[in-house]
């Protein structure tokens, strides 16, 4: 019974959408592109609550505390479960929350005069990981397969899924460090620069929805390698592009106080009141 009890937790942190997110790289890479298009306003706002410490440095914090059992409630804020072919809003949500509701939730804090320092650092945390989440797709994803984790899959013939593929081994194959594919992705055309940031968290978890038909296109093999990864790439690195511009934009606003329109601070309460 000891050993079957043992097999069971394995499977369930296979299957388990909480069990990954964009890898410890796609963070990074995100939270690099962000720091470098930050105003100066925004640098001064995030060294007063990060000190030393840069975007990137604390990317992935909302994974590493995972460890620690009471942070548990903060697991299903690194991803949403969306059917296909519906809306965030058709469905009654995660009284805990999920990573849309918790992105406005941070911005919220970030923006609150009378929030306390040590929560604006950790709204600041999550908001930086999430956003790399939100712009992974297998994190707006399906309940049925566990956002790809219930999909098996081999890479390169090691076995896998295929959410722990979009997380880490697309971009871990290029063998670059973060800061050497930040450089390669952190070029922006003007219109780039002008339409990328525009939308909500809703709109860019739409975006990631949209592109299911893009992941699952595996064809019949169940081994995924060169030809999977070529077809991908482009998505996958306009998603990491997408990410850390929108996260640079969110935190020049926050920091420059730019106010926010009523028609998103209802879309914000609309959101609350859907938890």
């Amino acid at each position: 019974m000891k050993y079957k009890n043992l097999i069971i937790v394995g499977v369930l942190c296979i299957v388990s959408p909480k069990a990954f997110s964009w890898g410890k790289e796609g963070h990074r890479i995100v939270a690099e592109i962000a720091d470098r298009n930050l105003s100066n306003d925004a640098k001064k706002g995030v060294a007063e609550l990060l000190g030393d410490d840069n975007l990137s440095r604390v990317a992935n914090y909302p994974d590493e505390i995972r460890s620690e059992k009471k942070y548990d409630y903060a697991g299903p804020w690194h991803y949403v479960s969306i059917p296909t072919g519906k809306t965030y809003f058709d469905q009654k949500r995660n009284k805990e929350g999920d990573v849309i509701e918790a992105l406005f939730r941070f911005e919220e804090t970030l923006r609150d005069p009378k929030a306390s320092k040590e929560d604006k650092v950790f709204a600041l945390k999550f908001m930086i990981h999430d956003m790399g989440d939100l712009h992974q797709p297998l994190h707006v994803g399906l309940a049925e397969d566990k956002g790809g984790n219930g999909l098996r899959k081999r890479w390169f013939r090691e076995d896998s899924n295929l959410h722990a593929i979009w997380d880490e081994k697309l971009i871990d194959f290029e063998q670059l460090s973060y800061t050497e594919y930040s450089s390669y992705l952190n070029h922006f055309t003007k219109d780039e620069t002008k339409d990328i940031p525009k939308g909500t968290f809703l709109d860019w978890a739409k975006e990631s929805q949209d592109l299911r038909s893009v992941v699952y296109d595996t064809g019949d093999s169940e081994n995924l390698g060169y030809e999977y990864h070529h077809k991908v790439k482009p998505t996958y690195e306009l998603r990491l592009r997408q990410a850390g511009l929108r996260l640079a934009t969110l935190l020049n606003n926050i920091f420059k106080k730019e106010p926010l329109s009523k028609d998103y601070i209802i879309l914000r309460q609309k959101v609350k009141d859907n938890i």
